[in-house]
């Protein structure tokens, strides 16, 4: 059995199931290839444990032996210490993806979070703010297109 415990919350509502916090997470855990088990935490009834875990009774949190860890950035960069396959040995590579962990949780997600609300919740209305958004927050736009990643040959999600 696995030391390592990835915990979610045992309900999620329709419209953000698959892209809630722990997939970030399992996925990396499955890139890295390492030994691991779920296990799920009232979505309802937070209690004492919980906030013991997550002070701000959300999911997930990763146990390690004894280390409880919250929030996806600081799971991933464990898991980052952990293998390889995620984070690289050399101290260039340690940059460059501790670099692009960060900028992926504030300034990506950051940036297409309005547009995703929107996308969830079926808003096809041109209303101001939609009108105002929408163009730099398309994949392919100038938004998603800078210096860096066409320097290193990478030109962001297609459209």
């Amino acid at each position: 059995m696995s030391d390592i415990i990835l915990t979610t919350f045992d309900w999620v509502p329709e419209m953000p199931r698959g892209y809630v916090r722990d997939l970030r997470v399992r996925w990396a855990l499955e890139e890295a290839a390492l030994a691991y088990r779920v296990e799920s935490t009232p979505f309802r009834d937070r209690g004492p444990d919980h906030f013991a875990h997550q002070p701000f009774g959300q999911a997930p949190w990763l146990t390690d032996g004894d280390l409880s860890i919250f929030e996806s950035g600081a799971i991933l960069l464990h898991l980052g210490e952990l293998s390889d396959k995620l984070m690289p040995a050399d101290r260039r590579g340690r940059s460059d993806a501790k670099e692009w962990l960060f900028a992926a949780l504030a300034s990506v997600e950051a940036a297409s979070q309005p547009w995703s609300f929107f996308m969830f919740s079926g808003d096809t209305d041109e209303t101001p703010m939609r009108k105002f958004l929408t163009p730099s927050l398309r994949p392919g736009s100038s938004t998603w297109k800078r210096s860096w990643t066409e320097a290193n040959g990478w030109s962001g999600p297609s459209p």
